[in-house]
């Protein structure tokens, strides 16, 4: 899919995502999504045939998105710059755009709540969201590597299922109503978690 959207259809997104987190994706009307956005009920059928083709597009938009700002940003100079903890959280947190956070926010929700109910959902957590986390924070990994921060027979793949696995279990936590972690990075207890855990890889992995 093209990397920019219509402002109708962006808008239709936003709506439908804020709808999706708060009201649920069953509960959820064509009706109500096309009042949100300012619409007549019909005229919503112009830019998506169902529901489930809204859902697919925010889905695509989420995962394109993500890859997209490992390509756009330079990791290299954001952790020279910064050989730290807080380096590493600097790139991580590029998969949440500024200005674009709440409804990165709210996709997220809509996934933790639909992963057990909605095949589609279910493929794309499978394929695509913690895959990309993993993809991301190995990136990160890499590019240590590849300055001389860490060694090169450092175990990318512990420290990749680590930190996807704290992001996961964080935003259980925030979906169920446990807790105020926001799975953004803005939570304090999820941003200390994995600083942690990027301080530790620092430490035991570093090439001095």
């Amino acid at each position: 899919m093209d990397h920019e959207l219509s402002p109708t259809k962006q808008k239709i997104l936003d709506c439908a995502a804020e709808l999706f987190a708060h009201k649920g994706f069953t509960e959820t009307t064509i009706r109500n999504i096309a009042t949100a956005v300012g619409l007549h009920g019909s005229s919503i059928y112009n830019h998506f045939a169902s529901k489930n083709d809204i859902l697919q597009l925010m889905l695509d938009d989420y995962s394109l998105h993500n890859a997209q700002a490992y390509l756009d940003k330079d990791i290299s100079s954001i952790l020279q710059n910064d050989p730290s903890a807080n380096g590493i959280l600097s790139c991580m947190q590029l998969a949440f755009p500024e200005g674009r956070e709440l409804y990165y926010l709210d996709v997220l929700y809509v996934l933790m709540q639909e992963q057990h109910r909605n095949e589609m959902v279910r493929q794309f957590m499978s394929e695509q969201f913690i895959l990309r986390i993993e993809l991301n924070i190995m990136t990160v990994i890499q590019e240590l590597i590849k300055l001389g921060i860490i060694r090169q027979d450092t175990d990318a793949d512990f420290w990749m299922k680590a930190s996807s696995s704290i992001v996961y279990a964080f935003a259980s936590r925030r979906m169920l109503g446990i807790g105020d972690n926001a799975p953004d990075f803005t939570g304090q207890s999820m941003y200390e978690a994995l600083w942690s855990l990027y301080d530790l890889l620092l430490h035991t992995c570093s090439v001095s």
